[in-house]
């Protein structure tokens, strides 16, 4: 399905799209920043990569993510920050920013997402054992054929109604900042072939079936 689509093309694309910051979430500041790569590897059919965290991390444990992490003072930016935890987390080499998407506040921590959609050769990926239980090798193609995805209902910082995506991966869920961010990737490649991305269908999960404890209360 995007064996025709460039990395110019998706460069293109993002530049048109409308990346935006959402305001924090109610009870939190989410004024830590974290960078993540969002990767685009062009092998035999466009793929990007997703990592289950290890479950004895302190923050985010065993959820799954996009490679990256915080800022250190050897980056001269985010984008550099994206860019080496990539490396350090799963091994990416020669990752090029195409450009970015919203930048996402997280209601497990004050952190916030900023993503950073890359454009990454082909090659074998390895996972940091202190950080990464598993990498996931996720087709695009297959994402946006899907007809529709999970979702749950959540209220925006502004007060209007939304749906929050929810992606089935296996024995694994993608939820929270995360499936924004990957959502949001299929709103910019699903045009890219004359498609839509997938629909938003609620009622299968609730937060307490993604969050468990730590959901908000009477969800």
């Amino acid at each position: 399905m995007f064996a025709g689509v460039t990395p110019s093309a998706v460069e293109e694309a993002l530049g048109r799209h409308d990346a935006v910051e959402i305001p924090p979430l109610p009870g939190r500041r989410n004024h830590l920043l974290a960078a993540v790569l969002v990767p685009l590897i062009w092998d035999r059919e466009l793929t990007t990569v997703l990592t289950v965290r290890s479950a004895n991390l302190r923050l985010h444990a065993g959820e799954v993510v996009f490679p990256g992490g915080r800022r250190e003072p050897a980056d001269d930016d985010l984008a550099a920050t994206a860019i080496r935890e990539a490396r350090e987390e799963v091994g990416i080499e020669g990752a090029r920013i195409l450009g970015t998407l919203s930048s996402i506040p997280l209601y497990t921590s004050d952190y916030r997402l900023d993503p950073y959609v890359a454009e990454v050769p082909a090659q074998q990926l390895q996972a940091q054992e202190s950080e990464v239980a598993s990498i996931l090798r996720i087709s695009i193609a297959a994402l946006v054929a899907r007809e529709w995805v999970h979702a749950i209902s959540w209220t925006r910082p502004n007060g209007s109604d939304g749906l929050s995506p929810v992606f089935e991966f296996g024995d694994n869920l993608v939820y929270g900042g995360t499936a924004h961010v990957l959502y949001e990737l299929l709103e910019v490649m699903a045009p890219l072939v004359g498609e839509r991305p997938p629909s938003k269908r609620p009622g299968r999960y609730t937060w307490r079936d993604v969050l468990g404890p730590r959901a908000p209360r009477g969800v």
